[in-house]
C-alpha cells in the first residue's frame, strides 16, 4: 500500500482565481489545519489572505500533495504544471461540472479523514505529448485532457493530413481534428462524437470535428502508436485549451502518449461509471 499518507505535515493549495475561491480557501485551510497539518500556497493565492507564499517548483518540492481548487479547468493546469515531479494532485471542486475533480468542500474533510488513516486510491493517467518540429527543432507540449487542431478561420474549411506510424492514413477535411486522451475523452471529445474511454485504458482517440464526410469516424489507439499531422492551411493547435501554437509556422506536429504520468488521489472506491451517470444524468428523461 502507499505510503503518502504517512508522516504528512504540509498540504499545499493552488487555484487561478484566488480572490473567487477565497472564502473556499478560508474553508479548507481550517480543515487542514484541525488536523495539524500546515498549509502553503503559490504567491498569488498566499496575498489574498494575507500569508507567505512560495514559487510553483519551490511550492511542489516542499509538499507531497497538492490540492487544486476550483473547476476542471485548474485541475488540469494544476495536472499539467506538476506532470514532470512527484507530487500527488487531489481536486477539490468548486465549479459546475466536476468531471475530473474528486470532491466538493463539504465533503473534503471526510476524504481527508480516510486519507490521512490510509483509505484512498491512487491513479497515475498518462500524458498526452505534442512535439512541435521546425527544421528538425522540437518544441515539445503536454496536455492531460486533448490536442485540439482546428481551422482559424470561420468561413474555410480545414485540410489536416494524418499519418499513422510514418505512413499517411487520412486526409480529414472540416472544422479540424480532437486528439483526446482518456482522460479527456468526457470533454471535447464527447461532445463531438468521440468515444468515453476508460481511464484505466492504454490507449487515445481522433476524432474529427465536423467531417466533411460521412465516413470519417473516430478512432481509438494503443498508447505505442504514433500520429503525425501537416497542413498548408491556417490551422491552431490548442492544448488543453491553455496554450496555442499555430501549425504553420512549424513543419509538423507529432502527437502520441508521453511516458509522463501525473499522481492522483481519490477516493477508495470511486465509481467511475457512477460518475458518468450522475453528470451525464444517464437513465433520466
Amino acid at each position: 500500500m502507499s505510503k503518502i499518507h504517512k508522516n504528512l505535515n504540509i498540504i499545499a493549495i493552488t487555484t487561478r482565481d484566488p480572490i473567487e475561491q477565497k472564502d473556499a480557501l478560508v474553508k479548507i485551510v481550517k480543515i487542514i489545519k484541525s488536523r495539524s497539518i500546515d498549509v502553503i500556497f503559490e504567491s498569488h493565492v498566499a496575498k489574498i489572505i494575507g500569508v507567505d507564499g512560495f514559487e510553483f517548483k519551490d511550492l511542489i518540492s516542499k509538499a507531497k500533495v497538492i490540492i487544486s481548487l476550483g473547476g476542471d479547468g485548474n485541475f488540469i493546469a494544476t495536472c499539467r504544471r506538476v506532470a514532470q515531479s512527484e507530487i500527488y494532485v487531489y481536486g477539490v471542486h468548486t465549479g459546475h461540472l466536476g468531471f475530473l475533480t474528486d470532491s466538493t468542500l463539504d465533503k473534503f474533510g471526510e476524504f481527508l479523514d480516510q486519507f490521512l488513516s490510509g483509505i484512498y486510491d491512487i491513479e497515475r493517467p498518462y500524458m498526452l505529448r505534442a512535439n512541435f518540429n521546425k527544421n528538425g527543432k522540437i518544441t515539445t507540449k503536454l496536455a492531460f485532457n486533448d490536442i485540439v487542431l482546428m481551422r482559424k478561420k470561420i468561413d474555410t474549411t480545414s485540410h489536416i493530413d494524418a499519418f499513422l506510424n510514418s505512413k499517411h492514413f487520412n486526409s480529414y477535411f472540416g472544422d479540424g481534428v480532437i486528439i483526446s486522451s482518456a482522460m479527456g475523452s468526457t470533454a471535447y471529445n464527447m461532445s463531438a462524437g468521440g468515444p468515453i474511454i476508460h481511464p484505466l485504458c492504454d490507449a487515445y482517440s481522433v476524432t474529427p470535428i465536423c467531417s466533411h464526410s460521412l465516413t470519417q469516424r473516430p478512432l481509438v489507439l494503443p498508447r505505442e502508436f504514433r500520429l503525425e499531422f501537416r497542413s498548408n492551411d491556417d490551422i491552431v493547435v490548442l492544448i488543453d485549451g491553455q496554450d496555442r501554437l499555430d501549425l504553420i509556422e512549424f513543419d509538423s506536429v507529432d502527437i502520441g502518449v508521453s511516458d509522463i504520468r501525473v499522481n492522483l488521489l481519490r477516493h477508495q472506491g470511486r465509481d467511475y461509471f457512477g460518475v458518468l451517470k450522475e453528470k451525464l444524468r444517464w437513465g433520466q428523461q
